[in-house]
Formats: C-alpha cells, sequence, structure tokens
C-alpha cells in the first residue's frame, strides 16, 4: 500500500549535485532530509572522484544506475524523475548548473551562497522565465528561537526597531593541528572573487539573519577588512556598519581568525520598548530584557513563546536541546512545504520561511557593497533589487570567472 493511499503524502524525490561523504555539508543535507521523512534522496552525481561518488551512492543507498559520473548525464536522465536537485558544490560553480536546471524546468534548492555576484543572479533570474522553483538553503533561520524573535518582531514586541548586531567570528584559520601544521581548507576557499569568499561562506549569513528577522534593507554600508590567518591571498576578517530601511542600524563581523571561536554565531536586536540577544552555540535560549529593567531568558518551555513551540519543533520535550542538524531539518521541512504547494497550487503564494532568489541578490549586494567599501574606504550606497545596470560598472570591480 502506497503513503498517498494511507492518507500520508508521498515524499519528495530529490537529486544531489556534489554533497559526498567527504564533505561536511553533504552529509549535513543528507541528515537535515532524512529526520521528518518528508524527502527521498533517489540520485545523484557527488563527486567528480569515480570511486568516492560509487562510494557515496553505496552509503546513502542509491541504485548503482541512478549514480552518474558528471552534471550533464544526471541532468539529462533524471529531469522527469526527481522533484529537486540539491546544488552542493562550490558556490563558483553553482551559476552554470542552477541555470542548466531551472532552464531542464527542474526545481533547483541550492546551498548558499546561489552565486558569486549579484549579476550572476540576474542571470539565474533570466533562466526562470518558465516559472521552475528555487530556493537558497539558510539553515540558520531553521532555528526555533530565531523564529520565535522574528515573530516578536512582527508582533511589536520590541518596538521601534533601532539596532541589530550580527556577527559570526570563527578560527579556523589561525588553527593549527595537533602536529603543529596549520589547519588547510578547501582549495577554493583560498581564491577570491569580486565578493571575497569568507563573504560568500559568512556574509551570506549574516545578511540572512538580518533579512529574516527585520525584513529591512540595507541601504548604505561602511566597511573594513583585513587578512589575519595562514593565506594571506585571501580576506578572512570583516566588520561592517549599515544603515537599513526605516532607521535601523546594523553592525556585522564575520570572520575566520577569532581564536577561540568554533562557530560565535550571535544576534542582539534593540528597540525602544525591549531587546534580545540569541547566540547559535546555545539555541535553545533567548535572553529578553525590556524598558522596566526585567530580564528574562527564555525556551521553549516559556509560557509567553508563540513559535518556537509548535508541535514541529518539538521533536523531544523541552530540557533537551535540538541543535544545528534539527534546525536544518526545520528549514527542508519548510521547503517541501514550498515545493508541495508548488506542485498542487497554481497561486504559488510565497512561503513565509524559505528564501530563494530576492533575497539572495539582496545579500550579493550588499556584500559586493562592503567590499567596495574595504576597498575604497568610504560609505557606499547600495542600489535597492530591481536596478539592472551592471553591478561592475556600479563597482569597478572585475567579475570572477565562471567555473564551468
Amino acid at each position: 500500500m502506497s503513503r498517498s493511499s494511507q492518507g500520508v503524502p508521498e515524499k519528495l524525490r530529490l537529486a544531489f549535485l556534489g554533497g559526498a561523504v567527504n564533505s561536511a555539508v553533504g552529509r549535513a543535507h543528507r541528515d537535515a532530509i532524512e529526520l521528518d521523512q518528508k524527502f527521498d534522496l533517489v540520485a545523484g552525481c557527488f563527486s567528480r572522484h569515480d570511486d568516492i561518488n560509487r562510494e557515496t551512492a553505496g552509503q546513502y543507498r542509491i541504485l548503482p544506475e541512478r549514480c552518474h559520473g558528471d552534471f550533464d548525464t544526471l541532468l539529462s536522465k533524471e529531469a522527469g524523475n526527481i522533484d529537486a536537485l540539491v546544488v552542493l558544490t562550490p558556490t563558483q560553480q553553482h551559476t552554470k548548473q542552477v541555470v542548466a536546471a531551472l532552464e531542464a524546468g527542474v526545481s533547483v534548492i541550492s546551498e548558499k551562497a546561489l552565486a558569486g555576484s549579484s549579476a550572476e543572479t540576474r542571470m539565474i533570474g533570466n533562466a526562470r522565465s518558465n516559472g521552475a522553483f528555487l530556493a537558497v538553503t539558510y539553515n540558520y533561520t531553521g532555528y526555533p528561537m530565531l523564529r520565535e524573535i522574528r515573530g516578536m518582531v512582527e508582533h511589536g514586541v520590541f518596538g521601534e526597531l533601532q539596532q541589530i548586531h550580527i556577527e559570526m567570528p570563527q578560527e579556523s584559520f589561525l588553527r593549527f593541528r595537533r602536529d603543529g601544521t596549520p589547519m588547510t581548507p578547501q582549495d577554493w576557499r583560498l581564491h577570491d572573487g569580486a565578493v571575497p569568499t569568507v563573504s560568500l561562506d559568512l556574509g551570506v549569513h549574516v545578511h540572512s539573519l538580518l533579512h529574516f528577522l527585520t525584513r529591512r534593507e540595507p541601504e548604505e554600508v561602511c566597511a573594513t577588512g583585513q587578512s589575519f590567518g595562514h593565506f594571506p591571498q585571501v580576506l578572512d576578517n570583516v566588520q561592517a556598519l549599515v544603515r537599513c530601511a526605516g532607521g535601523l542600524h546594523c553592525s556585522m563581523w564575520y570572520g575566520k581568525t577569532a581564536l577561540g571561536q568554533r562557530n560565535g554565531l550571535r544576534v542582539r536586536l534593540y528597540g525602544s520598548k525591549a531587546s534580545i540577544e540569541w547566540l547559535q552555540e546555545t539555541p535553545e535560549l533567548a535572553y529578553f530584557y525590556d524598558c522596566n529593567g526585567r530580564k528574562q531568558i527564555l525556551d521553549r518551555a516559556s509560557p509567553d513563546i508563540m513559535i518556537a513551540n509548535n508541535t514541529r519543533y518539538e521533536r523531544f520535550k523541552a530540557g533537551h536541546p535540538s541543535g544545528f542538524i534539527e534546525a536544518f531539518a526545520n528549514y527542508y521541512a519548510d521547503l517541501a512545504d514550498a515545493l508541495l504547494q508548488r506542485k498542487i497550487n497554481t497561486a504559488r503564494l510565497p512561503h513565509p520561511y524559505v528564501l530563494g532568489l530576492d533575497e539572495a541578490e539582496e545579500g550579493l549586494r550588499l556584500l559586493e557593497a562592503i567590499e567596495c567599501s574595504r576597498l575604497e574606504n568610504r560609505w557606499v550606497e547600495i542600489e535597492p533589487r530591481g536596478v539592472q545596470r551592471p553591478v561592475t560598472e556600479r563597482l569597478e570591480i572585475r567579475p570572477p570567472q565562471l567555473a564551468l
């Protein structure tokens, strides 16, 4: 008896491009799609290396005939047999792959960053003339307590939003192994394009949280950046002041040379009535302060919680912390809902938690302006979405070559 005949929706069929077993991002996506049983991974081209590709197919329980040796074969063989393609290759390769999939009518779920520049997002947008589904995974937005904070913003709990401070410091570019040699990242992380790789890696997360929590578009930025680590050819530390719509002021800090910070993602939001603080390393807690001097620690069991205690987030009761994979699974559950809505609802309403092309382009415009400000030592105005003047004309920087 099928799942649908029992009143249970059929699982959505996915193929992975990239995401082999030797890839941390691949394992995270694989675990996340399994948690809520909304997806089946049925096909893929997981690696350029045949042995790793086949090993991954075996571990992921993919039939040998659906493990493909290259992207073109994957697309030609699977276009009519999957509900979405998950793109897990390095950012520099995304544009060509995402465009090809969209032009073939295949729905796409892309790992962040969607592309290497806002100009490339416009190329991707042009490929969506057939209305194909496109979403980008910003996994931190899946944390229930961040969704709670967003709900509090929407209900006016903080009053007029005044400041938001978002930081994402890490340490890997200054760390040593036990044998005394520097930790070495993947080669693609050691080359900067028009937007430095550290911005495509970490800056996109910082922007996604600014957008997700406040919905305030960035308008102007002043930024600086440095290379403090073992790899002087790339930028590894960025600070930015951002003026946003509605008078909101934002500060950003992200980088890979803050010793002691494994992944120190932190959000502090201040309004005229109250403020709140959240740290990714203790994701079930938020620290709330109001204008009467009250200090309160919120968790899923707090009496005033509106969102974080929803049944979908209660995989186990409060006091038994959820973590990164669960947050990723929450986002994938939203993607499943959005894909199903796309299949059955011709209205195609936007999903409140799923981010896509518009958010990706806004983020890349911000990151391009950050790089321009850093290079020119001045405030830089950020053009709003919809302005079609080529970004290279505005910033006077050379676009990166697409990795074909």
